[in-house]
């Protein structure tokens, strides 16, 4: 028995000439721990702190260790800054158990560093009396199938997440379909193509983003014409929109600016356009005030745009609509919930 251990501990497999008889069953069973493919390790429970007593070729293969690096020692030092301390709690407590099987999936380390999952069954080994004298583990690097199992959750949330906002984005456009209006089909053609493209531009900020959300400043000057930037004033502290606020916010910037160029403010080389926004604790406030102009009549076509905004902001984003249209131009306010987009 004790030859056989050591042979095993320091790997040496007997010669075939020297092997033809093996009479004791323990001496088999030792061979066989040793030829395994299977990592494995004894610990003698008798002494403190279990140490290995035994660890085969598979074992110190998987781990990277030279069994001198092994004998002796407890099995924590597999262990690392990741390793779930509820995982070596649940080691720990069915040790405690006396004399049931335990299994535990757990993130160990090889010598090297390199993490890995391992299958750790651990089986505790009883004399005549009933005694635990050894614990016998075996491990299973299932880093692979962990793998697999995690993308496999992640493309399944990712297509939830697609199919989301792809759902958002049709409402949008159901939404200024049934609602856009125009004299000419030609017209009517414009005003979903200009709509479409404003989702678009959303979408392509978003992917910019990470789809971790946009900010206010920038979205407002996507939907802003190049040659009316100098008209339109900006200001309030940085806010990021979430994801879900960003096409429905987007689309409602759309329609304000539409309103200032063709029937408000910004038709006259005086005009100009103020957008104040605040954040509050669970909501964002937004200020548009066209000014500058003189005599600026509210047309009627004007009402299908802000019939659409009022739209997109009180039924897809929960929140609330105001506004006057004094001859300057239309003076807005809007609010949106925050709390529930984020």
């Amino acid at each position: 028995m004790d030859a056989a251990v050591g042979a095993a501990i320091k790997g040496d497999a007997p010669a075939a000439s020297q092997a033809v008889v093996l009479p004791d069953r323990r001496e088999l069973a030792l061979v066989a721990v040793e030829r395994t493919r299977m990592p494995m390790v004894v610990s003698d429970a008798r002494q403190r702190d279990c140490p290995i007593v035994l660890a085969n070729h598979a074992f110190l293969a998987l781990t990277g260790y030279s069994a001198e690096e092994v004998i002796g020692k407890n099995c924590r030092f597999l262990q690392g800054p990741d390793t779930d301390p509820s995982d070596v709690e649940a080691i720990r407590q069915g040790l405690t158990g006396g004399t049931e099987d335990v299994e535990v999936e757990l993130l160990n380390y090889r010598k090297d560093g390199s993490a890995f999952w391992n299958q750790l069954a651990i089986s505790p080994v009883t004399d005549e009396t009933g005694e635990v004298i050894y614990y016998f583990a075996s491990q299973k690097d299932v880093t692979a199938r962990r793998r697999a199992e995690q993308m496999e959750a992640t493309e399944r949330l990712l297509l939830m997440e697609v199919d989301h906002r792809a759902m958002n984005a049709l409402a949008l456009v159901q939404s200024f379909v049934n609602l856009s209006k125009a004299d000419t089909a030609t017209g009517y053609a414009t005003a979903i193509r200009e709509r479409v493209e404003t989702l678009a531009r959303a979408h392509r900020l978003l992917g910019e983003a990470g789809w971790s959300g946009v900010d206010l400043a920038r979205l407002l000057a996507a939907e802003t014409p190049e040659e009316l930037r100098e008209c339109v004033g900006a200001s309030g502290t940085s806010v990021q929109l979430p994801t879900p606020l960003v096409q429905p916010m987007a689309l409602v910037l759309h329609e304000l600016m539409t309103n200032a160029t063709r029937h408000g403010s910004l038709r006259d080389p005086s005009g100009a356009v103020a957008v104040e926004w605040l954040r509050r604790s669970q909501s964002l406030l937004i200020r548009w005030r066209e000014t500058g102009a003189h005599d600026v009549a509210e047309p009627t076509q004007a009402g299908v745009g802000i019939r659409m905004l009022e739209g997109v902001v009180t039924r897809q984003l929960g929140g609330g609509v105001k506004w006057s249209w004094p001859r300057s131009g239309l003076c807005l306010e809007l609010e949106v919930p925050m709390e529930a987009a984020e």
